[in-house]
């Protein structure tokens, strides 16, 4: 089910989530457009109150996974969004790096947590 994600790495995306900057928020085209297809026509800022609260909670679980060059540490884990005028909420994958500079994060992925496990 993964390992507690460090806390100094939750609290610098979680910090940079917060600020809503496209210059400190990236996301790859195709975590988009898995976010888009997978939260009905959702938008990037859509998805960041639910990594918050998912990433606010102490020890919340996840893997780390090998960041590429200009990323100090990226991890997958999974949270809760609930669709604007929806009822239900699904379990999403996500999955962030948090860059060089302990600032910027890159989402490389946010979808459908199906035949996904952690």
């Amino acid at each position: 089910m993964g390992q507690p994600i460090p806390e100094w790495w939750c609290q610098a995306v979680v910090k940079a989530l917060e600020s809503y900057d496209s210059h400190i928020i990236d996301w790859t085209p195709q975590a988009f457009q898995r976010w888009n297809a997978d939260s009905s026509g959702g938008i990037r800022g859509e998805a960041y109150p639910a990594v918050i609260d998912a990433l606010s909670v102490p020890g919340v679980l996840g893997n780390e996974t090998t960041p590429e060059a200009g990323q100090k540490a990226v991890y997958e884990f999974l949270f809760r969004y609930r669709p604007v005028g929806g009822d239900q909420s699904k379990l999403m994958y996500g999955k962030i790096a948090l860059l060089d500079d302990s600032v910027r994060i890159l989402i490389l992925s946010a979808h459908n947590s199906k035949r996904i496990t952690l």
